[in-house]
């Protein structure tokens, strides 16, 4: 999907940001004129046109290079203060700009088996902009991938938002993602920003969701957890244990990373009404450790966290997820008492 957006004229915060970026064969203040140039009255409809279609082209690019240059080299948390930025530099509104991250996202993607790259952008209630890509596991199970929209909400989550208010995606949305979007729950009411704009309601009729199991809450609805934590992976994978949405099984399980220097992060185990959009905690664990730009052969140790008599075990896609993206690592699951 794509918005159309009218030549504006530049600001002089965007014609001064503009003198800042990076360019080839045309200087940013050449872009800016060009992309304001008016052809004259005396002018042909043909070279008419061709000035408009050539001033449209330099607009966008300059927009995107404006984009990039506020979002990169981490685009996958944008605050809401930053996104207002971006949208008065460019005078695009906020929805345009969901679009224009689509081929950002794209290009953090990591689908290691089939190729296909999918981008999402979703804006939250806060005002806040996360992305999501597509995560798929060489060597695995085709069900181990984590599609882009199980990114984002996991991205989400993370960032302790609310409510989503619209999402982008660089396709529909497939059935299994649709069904993993329904466990948002109620507030599932954000427009989806493809051609034409719909919204889950239409996407997905007659859904069966937490709802239709007597589930009050959802993905998105706040955790009660305020525990601190002292640092340790072992305290890292319980807490993340602690902040799991199980409402069907009550086995909450959690998975902390520690990477090369210290740095640890974690997933929650995220249920689904319909079981199998669920996700492991080895998989949003990942998402976490994505989403800082970190690379798999920086993971030194991983410890699952999980009840001793829970009747869900995550131990199998753990290892499995381990040896195709981080062999070397030290896994140590752990049936600990949470």
């Amino acid at each position: 999907m794509s918005f159309t957006t009218a030549l504006r004229p530049l600001s002089p915060d965007a014609t001064a940001f503009a003198s800042t970026l990076p360019t080839t064969d045309t200087t940013p203040q050449q872009l800016a004129t060009l992309s304001l140039s008016a052809p004259t009255a005396q002018t042909s409809a043909a070279i008419q046109e061709q000035h408009r279609c050539a001033a449209a082209i330099v607009n966008e690019d300059l927009i995107m290079q404006t984009i990039r240059a506020k979002v990169l080299p981490n685009p996958f948390f944008i605050s809401r203060d930053k996104a207002s930025e971006i949208c008065r530099l460019t005078g695009i509104n906020t929805e345009e700009l969901l679009t224009r991250l689509i081929p950002i996202a794209k290009e953090f993607a990591r689908p290691l088996i089939f190729k296909y790259q999918v981008g999402v952008a979703g804006l939250g209630k806060s005002g806040n902009i996360y992305l999501g890509v597509n995560l798929e596991f060489l060597g695995t199970q085709l069900p181990y991938t984590v599609h882009g929209e199980q990114f984002l909400i996991v991205n989400a989550r993370n960032h302790d938002e609310t409510e989503l208010t619209a999402i982008a995606i660089s396709a529909a949305p497939c059935g299994y993602c649709r069904q993993f979007l329904n466990e948002i729950g109620k507030s599932a009411t954000f427009k989806i920003l493809i051609q034409p704009v719909s919204n889950l309601q239409t996407l997905l009729p007659h859904s069966f969701g937490p709802q239709d199991l007597g589930i009050t809450g959802g993905l998105l609805t706040p955790d009660q957890v305020k525990e601190e934590s002292d640092g340790s992976i072992d305290t890292e994978a319980k807490l993340a244990a602690s902040r799991s949405y199980a409402p069907y099984t009550n086995c909450p399980s959690g998975v902390a990373i520690k990477c090369k220097g210290g740095t640890i992060y974690s997933g929650s185990y995220l249920e689904n009404a319909a079981f199998n959009p669920t996700l492991s905690p080895i998989q949003t664990a990942v998402v976490a450790l994505v989403c800082a730009n970190r690379r798999y052969d920086e993971i030194n140790e991983v410890l699952l966290a999980q009840k001793p008599d829970a009747t869900v075990c995550h131990i199998s896609m753990t290892n499995e997820i381990l040896r195709s993206i981080a062999p070397n690592a030290v896994a140590k699951p752990g049936l600990v008492a949470l």
